[in-house]
């Protein structure tokens, strides 16, 4: 994964931040904006609460949305969620911020959001089971992205604490050596596991097959389906636009030159805009209709299905469990007497019946999620009618209006103006409709990748199911490397005498003379640590699905950063050497994975690697002087 580019919006505001693949440093005062960077991408990629804008202040004055554009595995998306309302959606495009207009956004809740992340970096969601909170019942929980991002992000509070990787939190750190095997594929997936997971995978194809032929249909319905005639077609709207519209600013200009008419046409012309914006209005409502019309009747062809498929279950389900193996007797073909039936095992049955309800509360699901989103579309559909029948009548009084209006007004050139707007609304609507069109190409396109990627996906599960790898001793020589890069970035943080210095086995996590670091005091100690151990997973060549990224923030906390600076008492460590030697680590991990680092006074040595520079005050992270709309208009 590699952070391409964070951008604030609001209505007046827009700045983007962009972020090379390798070491990024953003350095500035204190209250200038720094570590809100990196928890706004952080909140862009699943954060759990909302950003409080009570102390944001200025970010609660300009901003209104965060987008992330990000690129995972070649493929680029964005990101997007609001900080005021609707905090718990997310919008997914599939292209990067400067397009997204021409794309159909998903729509993402945070668990959904985890499961695209998961797949898009190849990784399996793993499910563990558990008991439920004051009962003796057993639940599942989902371990997946944001478990995993602990070991990508550590902010400020946590580095250099007792807190790192959430140990604090005993709903969080219980996962953690779950994610590590997760990580490095250790994780001991059973047969049932992969099994199910294929099945999910193999409904996720059949889903995107379905969505694209619907969308193929809705192309040939409007007579678009030749994606090159389509860009001609709308690149040939676009010239005629021009030209009316040229036409129209000559006309416009000779009429100010005679300020009599100008005066005299003036309520024509407020009377003539309103009916114009009128029908404008009843167009989009029309579209809006035909939209959900569209998806009303993909979503029967949808119900249809699942009816087939809830027939075809209950027919199987009968057949195998109403009649019943064992109440039959059998003759023996030798003696013919009568042998008692012993094929037909309850454990298995009790097994498949549990199967099969499972399936069909599954299938009974989807036919009421889809039963839901029609009678949702109707009532759209019903309301949007209305308001058109609200419209036109309105519009037929404005015309009513106007006609009595245009018999005492002087109009030498308003019949010309007339016929430009009516030929510049026609043009106007075809483009939109040809547009719109394009965003269903790219849709298109979407789900043909994810149909390929999924297919992938697939195979190696196949491949995986048929023989289940032997995992333990690549478990040993991957602690071996782990260990080895530990202690060599221990070293050259001054920490000589590694003797009882590892990172352990089984909770996987790092020791220095026989202590955890959750049991060390010194800060410095701890944050060494804690750096040394990340850095050890994230270049390590078997963390196939870390991905690949550092966000760190305020590493010279626990340091002294000076050469010239007193020795000071307690936790910080006064020894700049060990302070540039975490940068020059951080600046080779870089080459492998992409690092941020916030930090106030980064070392001269990593002048080079400084993105940006924030100020308190003015010029913040929200900074007016780079504002990217009023660049725009200068």
């Amino acid at each position: 994964m590699i952070i391409r580019k964070l951008i604030v919006r609001g209505d007046s505001y827009q700045r983007t931040l962009e972020f090379s693949a390798g070491l990024n440093i953003i350095r500035g005062e204190k209250t200038s904006g720094k570590s809100l960077v990196l928890s706004l991408i952080d909140y862009c990629l699943g954060k759990g609460s909302s950003i409080s804008l009570k102390v944001q202040t200025e970010l609660d004055a300009n901003v209104d949305f965060i987008f992330l554009e990000i690129e995972i595995s070649g493929e680029i998306f964005t990101i997007s969620r609001s900080i005021k309302k609707g905090v718990s959606i997310f919008w997914v495009y599939y292209s990067e911020y400067k397009d997204i207009d021409e794309y159909i956004p998903e729509k993402f809740d945070k668990k959904k959001l985890q499961s695209f992340l998961m797949d898009k970096l190849g990784a399996i969601e793993f499910t563990k089971t558990k008991n439920k909170a004051r009962t003796n019942r057993l639940t599942t929980e989902t371990i997946s992205f944001r478990d995993i991002y602990r070991y990508c992000f550590v902010n400020q509070h946590d580095l250099g604490t007792h807190n790192f990787l959430s140990h604090n939190e005993p709903m969080k750190r219980y996962k953690n050596p779950i994610c590590f095997e997760m990580i490095f594929d250790l994780i001991d997936y059973s047969q049932n596991n992969i099994q199910t997971e294929i099945v999910k995978i193999q409904n996720r194809i059949e889903d995107y097959r379905k969505s694209k032929e619907n969308l193929e249909g809705y192309l040939k319905q409007r007579g678009n389906s030749n994606f090159v005639e389509l860009l001609d077609q709308i690149e040939n709207l676009d010239e005629q636009i021009e030209k009316l519209q040229k036409r129209k600013n000559e006309i416009v200009q000779r009429q100010s030159e005679n300020q009599e008419v100008v005066k005299s046409n003036r309520d024509y012309v407020v009377l003539n805009n309103e009916i114009r914006e009128l029908e404008n209005e009843i167009q989009s409502f029309k579209k809006r209709v035909n939209e959900l019309q569209l998806g009303v009747n993909s979503n029967q062809i949808l119900l249809k299905d699942y009816a087939l498929e809830e027939k075809d279950i209950k027919t199987t389900e009968e057949i195998n469990y109403k009649l019943r193996i064992n109440e039959h007797e059998l003759t023996c073909p030798l003696c013919n007497s009568k042998i008692k039936n012993s094929f037909h095992e309850e454990k298995i049955e009790k097994q498949s019946k549990n199967n099969f309800k499972t399936i069909m509360k599954d299938i009974e699901n989807k036919i009421s999620m889809v039963e839901g989103v029609i009678e949702t579309s109707n009532i759209k559909i019903l309301d949007l009618k209305k308001l058109i029948d609200k419209k036109n009548r309105k519009k037929e009084i404005l015309l009513l209006a106007l006609e009595e209006f245009a018999k005492d007004i002087q109009t030498p050139f308003l019949p010309e103006l007339n016929s430009i707007n009516v030929n510049i609304n026609n043009y106007d609507k075809n483009r939109e409709i040809l547009l719109e069109s394009k965003r269903v190409f790219n849709k298109i396109d979407e789900l043909t990748k994810n149909i390929d990627v999924e297919e992938t996906k697939l195979m190696k599960l196949k491949e995986k199911l048929k023989g289940m790898e032997e995992k333990g001793r690549r478990k040993d020589l991957i602690i071996e490397t782990l260990n080895k890069s530990y202690l060599e970035d221990m070293k050259k943080m001054k920490y000589s005498e590694l003797q009882g210095s590892f990172i352990d086995p089984k909770d996987y996590i790092p020791y220095y003379k026989n202590a955890s670091v959750y049991e060390q005091d010194s800060g410095g100690l701890l944050e060494c640590m804690q750096l040394s151990y990340l850095n050890a997973i994230i270049s390590n060549k078997e963390s196939k699905f870390h991905p690949q990224i550092l966000l760190l923030d305020s590493i010279s906390k626990y340091f002294g950063t000076n050469k010239n600076q007193e020795i000071e008492e307690g936790e910080k460590i006064n020894d700049p050497e060990v302070y540039l030697n975490i940068f020059y680590m951080l600046q080779k991990l870089s080459t492998e994975a992409q690092v941020i680092v916030v930090e106030n006074t980064p070392p001269t040595e990593m002048i080079g690697n400084v993105k940006y520079t924030f100020r308190s005050g003015k010029h913040g992270f929200i900074d007016q002087s780079k504002n990217e709309f009023l660049e725009e208009e200068q």
